[in-house]
């Protein structure tokens, strides 16, 4: 390939992989067809087995770069710390999970579907460990969405395996915010990128997403739309008010404050925004304070009843964090 063709710098964290699993991928990102790339490893303290695997398959190829790290950090943390390792001379980054298998076309379709956006993402194919289909799209069930910054910053959709954008935005993201609650790596930089930019789609799978157990995340978790009425029962009220006053305590812990956090995060690292992007950030930034949105929470929670479902009802979730916290 030309010398001038743009650097991908590749960021995957791993952690104890799936031998089998890991040599299936790291097989997929010798054979991009964009071939001017480097890959950065950050593990994550794996057992003695896993990592000297891992040595084996990437030892000798100058195209690899293995950081083992101390500390247990944690999925969240540990991309980070891959992201650190992108040297300055890349032009685009993109993300990796241990275990999937990427197509050989992947960076080749990302990079020629980017534009001037600052970040694009494609579908995937959900497989089981054998490689057998789960589903042919990531969509199933769930409204994707890269176009409402409202959206992104309450639930997000861009999946950081799915992901390339440009070396710039790491001067925004890095580092990241105090990972508060379920803190989401992917939705971090996702919600930076469509807060200062635009976001593209690639509407075709270009890789295999692997579901399995010791997966950090799943598809599964990811369709799951909250049912208040599963903490219901009429039958034993109190057994109920406990478990809706557990439910929205965790709630506010892990998603409000969280998500608050996130958009003030935005807001002081970014300039001047567009009126509708610096609005959603200012409104997504009350969720913890005295004076939530609650209105606007309650409005947007019927947005699922006309198909919009992309938030998977957690506008409901929250307006419960909001009245425990209360």
């Amino acid at each position: 390939m030309a010398a001038e063709a743009p650097l991908v710098a590749i960021a995957m964290a791993t952690f104890d992989p799936d031998p089998l699993l890991l040599e299936r991928q790291i097989a997929s990102i010798r054979e991009q067809t964009h071939e001017r790339w480097v890959c950065l490893v950050s593990d994550d303290g794996s057992g003695p087995e896993r990592l000297a695997h891992l040595r084996s398959l990437t030892e000798g190829d100058e195209r690899f770069t293995l950081s083992v790290g101390g500390e247990r950090l944690g999925f969240y943390a540990n991309f980070e710390r891959a992201l650190r390792m992108v040297p300055p001379e890349a032009d685009l980054v993109a993300l990796a999970d241990q275990d999937d298998r990427w197509y050989p076309e992947k960076l080749s379709a990302l990079l020629g579907a980017l534009g001037d956006a600052k970040l694009v993402y494609s579908d995937m194919r959900i497989v089981d460990e054998q490689g057998r289909v789960v589903s042919d799209t990531f969509w199933q069930g769930r409204r994707n969405n890269y176009t409402d910054l409202s959206s992104m910053l309450l639930a997000n959709t861009v999946t950081g395996a799915a992901s390339l954008f440009r070396r710039e935005l790491l001067d925004l993201v890095l580092p990241f915010p105090e990972p508060v609650g379920d803190p989401f790596h992917d939705q971090w930089i996702a919600s930076m990128a469509l807060a200062t930019g635009r976001i593209a789609y690639v509407d075709r799978p270009l890789y295999d997403y692997v579901q399995h157990g010791g997966a950090a995340r799943g598809h599964a978790a990811a369709m799951r739309e909250f049912e208040p009425g599963r903490l219901l029962s009429w039958r034993h009220p109190r057994a109920t008010i406990s478990r809706v006053s557990a439910y929205a305590k965790r709630a506010f812990e892990t998603n409000a404050h969280r998500i608050a956090l996130s958009a003030r995060e935005i807001e002081a690292r970014t300039g001047a925004l567009g009126a509708d992007k610096a609005q959603a950030l200012r409104r997504v930034a009350r969720l913890d304070t005295r004076k939530p949105p609650v209105g606007w929470l309650a409005l947007r929670s019927l947005r699922r009843l006309t198909g919009r479902n992309e938030t998977m009802g957690i506008e409901l979730s929250l307006l419960a964090a909001i009245l425990w916290g209360r």
